[in-house]
């Protein structure tokens, strides 16, 4: 038995046909199963593109047991797949689909290339026509397989048009080979055409790199992208390869390879690790562990993180967080075992002087993380950040949250510095400015914390260097007008808007108001409705409806969306009041609502486009005090150029 680790192009480009078993299952793999895959190759193109490809990423293992002769001239050799057959056939799918995307966009060089890991070259003596396959699948998937392999893109559209509902393939299907293919597809063409959403640059950080992320449609940046995703599946994922010899019984090591065991978290291997160096250290191990890492193992740190990207158990996320915290980089949550152990033994060399001192750096991360994740409430200050976090679903935040909490200021300056990033996030969104770039940012500034220190100096200075579109802190005026303006209800959807309207329904209280928390099961109300009929009169003129594309109906349309018309209610009386008028709504609430933000209507006889802007004018006084500007660095002038 032989076994070496190989990137896909080194295995898929020898000549040689890959036999699958005919005691082996079809191909299976489901959406939950390609998502992933997508994901992976996905994070490998961007770091391809952006120049940041530090590890290749391990995908499985791939067990081969040769066929006959090990060589025969003019004979291509054979070897069967004991284990990774369906790792093998989703690589050649991918490779089918990124060949027709490449095609589509006249990119025939990429294809070309492409096929060079799908066909192989006839040798002499070859006689079965299928040899020219790299993959030869089960009887039962052959046809299909082959189908995909050897048509373009329309032809199996039209050749399978059976087996499609609307414009893709069920995912109930049967034929998976072809959902997989279809799938694949369109994940392709719509990276190539526009690219991915973390494929942002901070565009006004004197290092930036140039990236294509936000080009039109155009036939470089499409070929670039095609390029970078087929480097991306060649060159940067990899299997680990392991080849049976004559006295290896292949069907045995195929049913204990698939037994059912539980997988391993990148932060299990971490573990294991960290003790295998412990014991070489001839540490006490059972009193490092019993003290130092048994929380870790309680149920809740393997329970998936909400909100994080991607979808992981919190110990995942959590090492993440520390790793970016501790060293201010980039990291990659899908060689998450692999930027540890350069982190923990960078070069070859430890960091730490003994593992005892390793285990206490991540034990002093724990409860901030907990504390952020709402499961203690020990920190006030950091619990009430992680809250806000959450309702905006921005957990990228959470390494400079530790470097700020884990850092020697004092607490009321760590108190200024967890207001100021909620409130950047919230005027930015509310501005109408991109979040995309949030975790660009977030990542740079905790670079700048590591090399300077967490302070509301250092977060003016990062600042005040980005005054661009995709990283800027809006400044009063900008923010104003985006609240009186930009549709809130849309650019802060669900949890985020109804954390703006409670944060106005506080300020809105006076000083002897009761002291009462968010209750569950709040809505958000549109007090003119979305769809208003004849009972919501217009303040001048004849009743027009929604769509009917009068100037009026149009500009109606955008102030109902905005914060001056927004308000909070229970389910039942956000249900209760519905379209009705403006009067009945009133009296619904003066009956039902104990919210100080809803004593505004008590007064009023009429609600219309008057009544917003009004309404959103003192709204937006209140919330430039919520959420702050940046304080301007003492040697600024207004334009923010240096005296």
């Amino acid at each position: 038995m032989q076994a070496d680790d190989h990137p896909i192009e080194v295995i898929l480009a020898e000549g040689r046909r890959f036999m699958v078993p005919l005691y082996q299952r079809k191909y299976q793999w489901h959406d939950f199963q390609l998502l992933p895959f997508w994901q992976d190759v996905e994070a490998k193109a961007i770091e391809v593109l952006e120049g940041e490809s530090k590890f290749q990423h391990y995908m499985g293992a791939l067990i081969l047991a040769p066929i006959g002769e090990a060589a025969q001239i003019g004979v291509t050799p054979k070897v069967q797949i004991v284990d990774g057959q369906q790792r093998l056939t989703t690589f050649q799918l991918f490779l089918a689909a990124l060949r027709e995307v490449a095609k589509t966009h006249g990119h025939s060089d990429v294809a070309a290339h492409v096929g060079g890991y799908l066909f192989n070259n006839l040798k002499t003596k070859d006689t079965d026509k299928l040899t020219r396959f790299k993959l030869t699948p089960t009887p039962s998937d052959q046809k299909v397989f082959h189908d995909i392999m050897d048509k373009d893109y329309r032809a199996i559209r039209t050749q399978y048009a059976a087996n499609y509902w609307g414009r893709s393939v069920p995912k109930n299907t049967p034929f998976r080979a072809l959902r997989a293919y279809d799938e694949f597809y369109q994940l392709i063409n719509r990276f190539a055409q526009f690219g991915s959403a973390e494929m942002m640059v901070d565009d006004d950080a004197p290092d930036a790199l140039d990236t294509i992320a936000d080009e039109t449609d155009t036939t470089e940046a499409i070929g670039t992208r095609l390029e970078a995703m087929l480097t991306a599946v060649l060159n940067r994922m990899k299997l680990v390869v392991i080849t049976l010899g004559e006295g290896d019984d292949a069907q045995v090591i195929f049913e204990t390879l698939n037994s059912k065991g539980e997988p391993l978290l990148a932060m299990d291997l971490v573990r294991n690790n960290i003790f295998y160096r412990a014991e070489k250290e001839q540490a006490e191990v059972e009193d490092l562990y019993k003290t130092l890492w048994d929380p870790f193992d309680h149920a809740w740190w393997r329970e998936a993180a909400p909100f994080a990207r991607p979808t992981r158990p919190r110990i995942d996320h959590f090492l993440a967080h520390v790793l970016a915290a501790e060293t201010g980089d980039k990291i990659s949550m899908r060689e998450l075992y692999a930027e540890y152990r350069a982190f923990a033994v960078p070069k070859g060399r430890p960091r730490f002087q003994q593992v005892e001192d390793e285990l206490r750096v991540l034990g002093k991360y724990a409860p901030m993380y907990e504390t952020l994740e709402g499961r203690i409430a020990e920190d006030a200050d950091l619990h009430w950040f992680g809250r806000k976090l959450s309702a905006w679903q921005v957990t990228t935040a959470y390494p400079i949250a530790m470097q700020i909490s884990a850092s020697r200021i004092a607490d009321a300056e760590k108190r200024t510095l967890f207001r100021l990033i909620y409130s950047y996030v919230v005027r930015r969104a509310l501005s109408g400015l991109t979040a995309k770039n949030l975790n660009r940012v977030f990542q740079s500034l905790s670079q700048v914390f590591v090399e300077k220190g967490a302070s509301v100096g250092a977060l003016q200075e990062f600042f005040a260097k980005r005054p661009g579109d995709s990283t800027r802190f809006p400044d009063e005026k900008e923010f104003r007008d985006g609240l009186l303006t930009k549709a809130a209800y849309t650019l802060a959807p669900n949890t985020r808007i109804k954390d703006v309207l409670w944060e106005l329904e506080l300020a809105s209280r006076s000083r002897f108001a009761e002291e009462i928390p968010m209750p569950a099961g709040l809505w958000t109300e549109h007090v003119l409705p979305q769809s208003w009929t004849e009972a919501w009169p217009f303040e001048e003129g004849a009743f027009v409806e929604r769509f009917s594309g009068n100037p009026k109906a149009k500009a109606r349309d955008t102030i109902v969306q905005t914060l001056g018309n927004l308000t909070l209610l229970t389910g039942g009386l956000n249900i209760s009041v519905g379209n009705k008028g403006f009067l009945e709504k009133r009296a619904k609430l003066e009956e039902h609502t104990g919210l100080f933000l809803n004593k505004w209507f008590l007064k009023l006889d009429q609600w219309d486009e008057v009544a917003i802007t009004a309404r959103g004018e003192v709204l937006a006084d209140m919330a430039v005090k919520i959420w702050p500007a940046l304080p301007k660095l003492s040697n600024q002038t207004e334009e923010g150029t240096s005296l």
